[in-house]
């Protein structure tokens, strides 16, 4: 089942305390037919970046 985040429309932008702008919102987690599932807060300049950074590089140890 495939989900997907939604900003709310009517969410106040507040100040993120990771970058500091005032560009964290409150957003949804909603399933394909737009059932809510949770609640959450994104940094609309913050994500686009943790989604390179959350990805681990990993090696394959040689031996």
């Amino acid at each position: 089942m495939n989900t997907r985040i939604q900003l709310d429309p009517t969410s106040v932008a507040v100040p993120c305390e990771r970058c500091g702008r005032s560009t964290l919102h409150v957003a949804r987690l909603v399933r394909e037919d737009g059932t809510p599932v949770s609640h959450t807060m994104v940094c609309t300049t913050c994500t686009p970046h943790q989604h390179q950074s959350a990805v681990p590089n990993r090696r394959i140890a040689t031996g």
